[in-house]
């Protein structure tokens, strides 16, 4: 428990700083963020008959192909203004990815379990890649719309509501959790938890947005951390179900105290969409 404070001690200043502060140094945490998840994504694929994932022929997915994939997607976030240029640009580098991916398979796969191999390769960049591009949108958005530090503001919430959620759960359910939530999946996660993740994300939420002066009516602030305390609790559960799959405990051990890096973002890579599609419909003029 002690490194795992610590640790968020740390981390969690250099990972604000970097959204207060922008490009570049933002991009560069979320391309490194990308890089490193795409990595620990295919060591996931489940193991074999024989107690191994070696069916990529020479080992796992191609890295490399997964890396520049994700790095894409971030860089073209980065470059894109809107969210009309965003989905363009990343449906243009989803597309080219994928018709890589699939010259790639035909090309010189060798291995079996084609087809759950192929779908590896494609998921992991959507998931990882795609998802997590959001956050260079996200922070990007405002400038150029008029609407000043908007994006920045609402990409600190999102990671503060998920903190929250996080931690409210954390500490609701070792305080009075009694009925767990999916025992099959993550035996230590409680309902009582779950509704204290889910109250915190909406407490977090409203004063985060009266702090930062987001001026945007209490009753979709609240709906908005309903939303996040939701979607972070969904993800969290998807990528235990992920490991349960593959039969690991943790993604890594990247982080010292959490385990790899898609251990700390599973909650994120889902929340960060929400919250920017949130900005998009309810806020821009």
């Amino acid at each position: 428990m002690l490194i795992r404070v610590l640790t968020a001690v740390v981390g969690l200043p250099v990972l604000l700083a970097s959204v207060w502060w922008g490009a570049p140094w933002f991009t560069i945490l979320v391309a490194a963020a990308a890089v490193l998840g795409i990595w620990e994504f295919y060591r996931l694929f489940p193991r074999n008959s024989h107690g191994n994932s070696q069916a990529f022929g020479a080992g796992r997915p191609p890295f490399l192909l997964g890396a520049l994939w994700v790095v894409a997607l971030v860089l073209g976030a980065q470059a894109a203004a809107g969210v009309e240029n965003f989905l363009i640009i990343s449906g243009g580098i989803l597309a080219v990815g994928a018709f890589i991916t699939l010259l790639w398979f035909i090309g010189f796969f060798t291995g079996r379990r084609g087809y759950l191999t192929l779908i590896y390769l494609l998921a992991g960049s959507v998931y990882i890649g795609f998802l997590l591009a959001h956050g260079p949108a996200l922070r990007e958005f405002g400038p150029s719309e008029g609407l000043g530090e908007l994006g920045r503001n609402f990409l600190l919430l999102a990671l503060l509501a998920v903190f929250a959620t996080d931690t409210g759960a954390f500490f609701t359910g070792r305080r009075i959790g009694k009925h767990l939530l999916a025992p099959s999946i993550s035996p230590n996660k409680t309902w009582e938890g779950s509704a204290g993740g889910l109250a915190s994300a909406v407490a977090a939420s409203l004063i985060v947005g009266q702090v930062l002066n987001l001026a945007t009516p209490l009753w979709q602030l609240g709906l908005l951390g309903v939303a996040i305390g939701f979607v972070a609790q969904v993800g969290d559960l998807l990528e235990s179900k992920v490991k349960r799959l593959s039969g690991v405990k943790d993604t890594g051990s990247i982080i010292p105290g959490h385990g790899g890096i898609l251990d700390r973002l599973d909650s994120v890579v889902v929340t960060i969409p929400t919250v920017y599609y949130f900005v998009v419909v309810a806020v821009k003029p």
